[in-house]
């Protein structure tokens, strides 16, 4: 088993200060190694994506409705061209965020690996805003929509033209803090939303069984997950921008990540929006970390629990 390693080090999307620092929090905290410690991974750290670095105030300097739209732009064109070309030499990539703008480069590399890709999105959030639509122009907030094909042209047609992922093929998980007319995109959609109403309806078993199901019959045959931390409930992880109450456990996060690498087709994954400026004694970097380890485990055992 070979994993690369990408870090993308930077705030522009979220306009927080402190996600720049994440992957490098992560690397000191031994993470590469406890995740070889794990067995027989072979671990190729392929370092950080380069950021384009702009000053506050001149955020809005190239474009009026997305924060910090240039630097943004370049490092997701960066990390598609990185992703593409690790995609190529290993296994599987994962990719320390930075906020979660990132996963328009990641999963724009990530599509050019798979016939038919799939996104599972893990977020409280709903991040399938457009420049329109969005109260904050903050980037995390709209990297979906424009997989999907929504928004700004630039951004939609990043590193090659045209959408990078069917909106049948997307499938979101947590959501609990989701904008009006982001919820109006998103009821418009073919997007599969399993929000807090569904899980509490239905709860995780079944939105997994759905989840496998729909991919079954979509003949889906790449999946790539994008990890927000923030998924988890405010009380457990303080270390993020942008908390929400009502959310779930380590333990149902585990579960999560477990059932869909146990597929067998997850080759890529994000994992964002840690802040260790926000930080508590390094609460939410043992959250981070344990999660980290278990992803390490599950890749080299994928029958470890059956779901």
């Amino acid at each position: 088993m070979k994993l690369s390693i990408i870090g993308v080090p930077t705030y522009y999307g979220c306009d927080n200060n402190g996600t720049q620092y994440s992957p490098e929090k992560l690397r000191n905290a031994n993470i590469i190694n406890l995740i070889k410690d794990n067995g027989e991974i072979e671990v190729a750290d392929l370092g950080d994506i380069d950021i384009k670095e702009v000053i506050e105030r001149d955020k809005f300097k190239n474009e009026k409705d997305i924060k910090y739209f240039e630097s943004i732009y370049d490092l997701n064109l960066k990390l598609a061209k990185a992703v593409d070309k690790a995609m190529d030499g290993s296994d599987f990539t994962l990719i320390l965020g930075g906020d979660h703008g990132i996963g328009l480069g990641s999963i724009t590399g990530a599509s050019k690996h798979s016939k038919n890709l799939g996104v599972v999105w893990i977020d409280a959030h709903g991040d399938f805003n457009t420049c329109e639509t969005s109260p904050s122009k903050n980037f995390h907030g709209m990297p979906l929509a424009c997989l999907c094909g929504h928004g700004d042209s630039r951004l939609v047609n990043l590193y090659y033209n045209g959408v990078k992922i069917e909106e049948k093929n997307v499938f979101h998980i947590g959501g609990r803090d989701i904008d009006k007319d982001e919820q109006e995109l998103l009821d418009n959609s073919k997007v599969n939303l399993y929000d807090k109403k569904v899980i509490d309806k239905i709860g995780f078993e079944n939105v997994i069984y759905d989840i496998l199901k729909k991919c079954n019959e979509q003949d889906i045959d790449g999946l790539h997950i994008s990890l927000d931390i923030d998924f988890m409930d405010k009380f457990i992880v303080e270390g993020t921008g942008t908390r929400v109450a009502g959310g779930y456990t380590l333990d149902d996060t585990k579960y999560i990540l477990r059932c869909l690498i146990n597929t067998g087709i997850v080759k890529s994954m994000d994992f964002v929006e840690f802040n260790p400026k926000l930080d508590v004694n390094d609460n939410t970097l043992k959250i981070c970390k344990d999660l980290l380890i278990y992803f390490g485990q599950c890749l080299l055992s994928k029958k470890l629990v059956m779901c």
